[in-house]
């Protein structure tokens, strides 16, 4: 079965440690709210902001969660100290999009894909069988592990430690002028790779469709 999606819009961001134009203060006002964003999130909140967002659902992918908020879990375990509430309410997958969703005021629908290095893949293929429903979607991509002692399980070379792509879309019947090749992406994390080719070749079309094979 193959789908074809129309990329109306797309965004992505990536930085060596931490990005700096992400734009929190202006997209995120209140400040409680803003001091409790993990790095991924507000990551997810600017690719949503530079795509146009507009409460649409949501298929958010993320490879390895929220690493930052569990190594500060795993780290106070060991050292018998107490357990941060917002690290534990932060460690979960689907942070990033709880909090677009909260920032948004969206009640709608929010699936959350994690499927290690095939994650953006997996993102792709849930959106587009969503997209059958006929409506707009927002595929989020993101991965941020900018944490203490990466450097020794670091072990795919990857030196953009933050790093995330959005795609919004809807289904066409129009004929695909993407196809999907597995282009790689060194520097990157490989559960970006695909949703991040989409990216770049969509950059050179002015009506950019891809098609996704079930």
């Amino acid at each position: 079965m193959k789908i074809n999606l129309k990329i109306i819009a797309s965004a992505f961001v990536s930085a060596n440690e931490k990005s700096e134009a992400l734009q929190e203060k202006a997209l995120v006002k209140k400040m409680m709210l803003r001091r409790r964003l993990t790095r991924g999130a507000k990551i997810a909140i600017y690719l949503a902001s530079k795509v146009g967002y507009q409460q649409e659902r949501i298929v958010f992918g993320s490879a390895y969660g929220e690493v930052n908020a569990t190594v500060d879990i795993v780290e106070s375990i060991y050292n018998k100290t107490l357990l941060s509430p917002t690290a534990f309410q932060n460690s979960v997958h689907n942070t990033p999009a709880s909090y677009l969703s909260i920032l948004s005021e969206n009640g709608g629908e929010v699936t959350t894909v994690s499927d290690l290095f095939d994650t953006s893949l997996s993102v792709l293929k849930t959106g587009a069988i969503k997209a059958l429903k006929g409506d707009k979607l927002l595929l989020l991509n993101v991965d941020s592990f900018n944490f203490k002692g990466v450097e020794e399980m670091n072990r795919c070379s990857i030196t953009q430690l933050e790093s995330g792509v959005a795609l919004l879309v809807e289904v066409t019947t129009d004929e695909a002028n993407i196809a999907i090749e597995n282009i790689e992406y060194s520097n990157i994390s490989p559960s970006l790779w695909q949703m991040l080719e989409i990216y770049h070749k969509s950059n050179d079309l002015t009506h950019p469709i891809v098609e996704i094979e079930i």
